[in-house]
């Protein structure tokens, strides 16, 4: 009788273990659900507020002034650098085309990315200005519960708009179309290091030679060091980060820390703005 009452016993205490660890993991589920939730709330896609303006006037002078430039940027989010890009090429059209989709009000919808992770999408695609080989594109649009850690990527063709990136855990780094991979997400800048195009043209060829198939890690500059000799794991903004180091000896980081986030790249001194979308002019990613 005894030891049936040990039996008993010890059957109620796993069985209030078991049952503690189901309440532990549901409600950390659950928080985790609930911070995803409010994390997206904390986002607003930016459209102007303002008047669309007739911009041929303006692209119709023989030189720009530093005022027409700064209306051209509020208009288009094309700064300098995109502007004249663009006018070097004469593609006026794409200019007009980037201030219709820059004044469109988007329809968005919500992604699920991997396990609690989402991305901010847009049923239309950006247009983009003409980009160099080795620019960077980041985005604020992809976040987990309380943590909005965005995307990024490295142009790494691009006439043909070709980028390298470090996707989502179970995936290794690889070549993808701009369009494809981040043409419809709802806020997007296009960076350029200040290093010569020659320079930003080697740590893009480079990369693409031995920067593929690294497997995706959130851990990196954490758990295993920020820039090993030969790169094993990588993340999204780490291997944007580690090929410039590497390649060009310029540090992207803007705040020195172990992770690499998108943020931090944008953050950088060694960066321009190219080109802006869904973002407010006056802040940016800050």
């Amino acid at each position: 009788m005894e030891r049936r009452r040990d039996k008993q016993a010890a059957r109620r205490i796993w069985l209030t273990w078991i049952l503690a660890i189901v309440l532990t993991v549901s409600v950390a589920l659950g928080g985790l659900q609930l911070g995803t939730i409010v994390t997206m709330k904390t986002w607003e896609h930016w459209t102007p507020k303002y008047a669309k303006e007739n911009l041929q006037p303006i692209l119709e002078k023989q030189t720009l002034t530093e005022e027409d430039y700064e209306r051209l940027r509020r208009q288009t989010g094309l700064t300098k650098l995109g502007i004249d890009g663009l006018l070097e090429r004469g593609n006026y059209g794409r200019i007009y085309e980037i201030q219709n989709i820059f004044f469109t009000p988007p329809i968005l919808s919500i992604e699920h990315y991997t396990g609690f992770t989402y991305v901010e999408r847009m049923q239309q695609f950006i247009t983009f200005a003409n980009l160099e080989d080795g620019d960077i594109v980041i985005s604020a649009t992809t976040y987990i519960s309380g943590f909005r850690h965005g995307h990024a990527a490295l142009v790494v063709e691009g006439d043909s708009m070709l980028i390298l990136e470090s996707f989502a855990p179970g995936t290794v780094s690889e070549i993808s179309s701009l369009q494809t991979s981040m043409g419809r997400l709802a806020n997007v800048i296009v960076l350029r290091p200040k290093c010569s195009k020659e320079v930003r043209a080697k740590v893009a060829s480079r990369a693409r030679e031995e920067l593929l198939g690294v497997s995706y890690s959130i851990v990196v500059g954490v758990l295993t060091p920020k820039y090993p000799e030969r790169l094993q794991a990588t993340q999204c903004g780490h291997l944007v980060w580690y090929a410039y180091k590497k390649y060009a000896g310029l540090d992207l980081d803007g705040n020195g820390g172990g992770v690499v986030k998108p943020q931090d790249i944008f953050l950088s001194d060694e960066v321009e703005v190219v080109q802006f979308y869904g973002f407010n002019p006056d802040r940016l990613w800050s």
